[in-house]
């Protein structure tokens, strides 16, 4: 599907349109890529997860709720120990979420800054992402972005053997939102 995106005169990316929005997980990908002993590249997907965008008033409200339990990197003991408290705490913290607090154009797209809340740890974000309308009307938002475990509250290090940097990214299909009237 080709991707469309609305340019004023000038040529800066104009922003999302506006609208109420949320994810299509089926069409959607949200997964992290971490250095393991220096030059083995460990890389996952959260299988589970859901979220939106209401860009109807002046500020965006919305984010992503996503499942801890959900990582899938493909080989199941090292997806236990990921859940576990030395890492997600699946347990005890069900939900990872990012919360969004702003979108601006941006001269490849839009920038999306929030709060990325694992656990009982925040880290703000800036996520560049390039953004436009696909060809059934729908939005594909798609954005990388490198955090640091520890600050984000992920610390458990066997023998310093894990990179701090985790290389998130998400290509993300949102529809428009219909609303729900009684019958």
């Amino acid at each position: 599907m080709a991707i469309e995106q609305t340019r004023p005169p000038g040529g800066e990316l104009s922003g999302l349109p506006a609208g109420e929005w949320e994810v299509d997980a089926a069409r959607s990908e949200l997964g992290f890529a971490v250095k393991v002993m220096g030059f083995i590249t460990v890389r996952g997907v959260f299988e589970d997860f859901a979220g939106g965008l209401d860009m109807t008033g002046p500020d965006p409200i919305g984010g992503l709720t996503i499942q801890a339990a959900s990582l899938n990197t493909h080989n199941n003991r090292r997806d236990q120990h990921l859940r576990s408290a030395d890492f997600f705490d699946a347990g005890r913290y069900p939900a990872v979420r990012f919360l969004v607090a702003a979108v601006a154009p941006s001269e490849a797209g839009v920038t999306i800054a929030g709060e990325l809340e694992i656990g009982a740890s925040r880290t703000s974000l800036e996520i560049p992402a390039t953004a436009g309308q696909l060809d059934d009307g729908s939005l594909r938002i798609a954005g990388n972005v490198t955090v640091s475990r520890s600050a984000s509250g992920l610390t458990w290090n066997w023998l310093g053997t894990v990179g701090d940097d985790a290389a998130l990214h998400a290509t993300l299909t949102l529809t428009r939102r219909h609303s729900r009237r009684a019958a």
